[in-house]
């Protein structure tokens, strides 16, 4: 049995880097990303263009669990994706084909705050390794431009008052 092919992307930004301002707390950070699962296109504006929220409960470790359907600008591509918040520190994006996104905060050891977003993009079986190595490269530029394009939003947030916490 073959592998499915697969991209595994990982970028990580500080947050608060030196001269920022202002200087985003975890509360606000946790609030900005509860917000995204809700409103993504202001957070990845040139990847996302629209989100709708088709239901919200919780799982049975009292988790939010969110689905929503997003619209990608590329292609005006609408996905199902089931959203879950991990205690502000993580949350999980699963797609109906079973790609996995990940945005992550952490502590590093001098302090620093770090968002990461992870990927992990499956593609169709019969993916030709050039377009596999095509698509890699193009997500991996993507990821970069989301973890830097979401903590702009985030400040803005702050900023003009979207965001109290």
């Amino acid at each position: 049995m073959s592998a499915t092919p697969a991209a595994y992307i990982a970028f990580s930004a500080p947050i608060n880097p030196s001269g920022a301002s202002p200087v985003l707390t975890k509360a606000q950070i946790y609030a900005c990303l509860h917000r995204k699962v809700r409103h993504a296109e202001e957070f990845v504006a040139g990847a996302i263009k629209a989100t709708d929220v088709l239901s919200e409960s919780t799982d049975e470790h009292g988790r939010e669990v969110v689905t929503r359907e997003v619209v990608f600008a590329e292609g005006d591509r609408r996905v199902k994706e089931v959203c879950t918040s991990f205690g502000g520190v993580k949350t999980e994006f699963i797609q109906p084909d079973r790609s996995k996104i990940l945005n992550i905060v952490s502590d590093s050891a001098d302090g620093q705050l770090y968002l990461t977003y992870q990927f992990e993009w499956l593609m169709p079986k019969d993916t030709p390794e050039e377009t596999q190595k095509e698509n890699t490269e193009k997500w991996t530029k993507m990821s970069k431009m989301a973890v830097e394009g979401s903590i702009k939003a985030m400040r803005e947030m702050v900023s003009d008052g979207r965001i109290k916490a």
